[in-house]
């Protein structure tokens, strides 16, 4: 049975669309002189934010503009400036809004009934978690547990650690008793290394990448290709299970218990 249900933060629980952190990058590189385009941007998302800014740092059409820029290729210095200047972008944003999901209280209520532990990890620090699990805990989501990259010595996404300390905190034994749901591909990386289940969600995910606005304005077909885009995505994966939002997180555990009855 499943005993513990592993979320991840900004496009899964709150941040619809997890447009804070894309801003934040965007702004701290166009402060540089640099223009990720957010296709670059999302194809990290979830690592570390020390990590994300990294493999920016690595992509041609980015090295290409340094080097255009400043004859030279980006140092550890330009990286350090670069995360100093999105931890200060983004931070402003959590301090002033944090939104839930829709449907996060009413899934959080049917863990809690049915004694099914909550934790969460994430990309964020624990300094940028501190100002999110504030903005949630006023609006009433306050998880059990909260695990960051500094918690595990940096071991970020896609490794386990994050999710094995939870494990260990829970007292689940085995993994495949626990579940971990994510909005991006990494999300799933990081639960399959650490043997637990995965689901992804696919409204308001990063990967769909419009906010709720935007996604509610689609016609039924255009709502429904952008799910199926998503949908392909953890597929290449191979995720577990797919939910289009947080509604349909308690069939999704009914289906994984019976299954592993089978």
């Amino acid at each position: 049975m499943i005993e513990a249900v592993i979320f991840d933060w900004a496009g899964t629980t709150v941040d619809y669309g997890s447009l804070a952190p894309v801003a934040a990058f965007r702004a701290a590189f166009n402060e540089k002189g640099i223009s990720p385009t957010d296709e670059e941007i999302r194809q990290f998302m979830g690592m570390s934010k020390w990590d994300h800014i990294g493999e920016l740092l690595s992509l041609t059409t980015i090295k290409d503009q340094w080097m255009d820029k400043y004859g030279e290729l980006p140092t550890l210095d330009d990286r350090k400036s670069l995360f100093s200047t999105f931890e200060a972008k983004l931070m402003a944003q959590l301090v002033e809004s944090t939104e839930l999901k829709p449907g996060l209280l009413s899934v959080i209520s049917y863990l809690n009934n049915t004694g099914i532990k909550i934790g969460t990890t994430t990309g964020y620090t624990a300094e940028m978690m501190a100002a999110v699990q504030r903005g949630a805990a006023a609006l009433g989501y306050a998880p059990e547990t909260v695990v960051t990259a500094e918690d595990v010595d940096g071991h970020g996404r896609p490794a386990p650690n994050m999710i094995l300390s939870i494990l260990s905190e829970f007292g689940v034994v085995d993994p495949d008793n626990a579940v971990k749901i994510g909005d991006t591909l990494v999300d799933i990386e990081e639960g399959q290394n650490a043997g637990v289940k995965t689901i992804g969600i696919v409204e308001g995910s990063s990967l769909m990448g419009l906010t709720e606005a935007e996604f509610e304005n689609l016609s039924i077909d255009e709502r429904e290709a952008a799910r199926e885009a998503v949908r392909a995505s953890f597929n290449s994966v191979n995720a577990d299970y797919i939910i289009n939002n947080l509604s349909e997180l308690p069939e999704a555990l009914d289906r994984l218990n019976q299954l592993k009855e089978i």
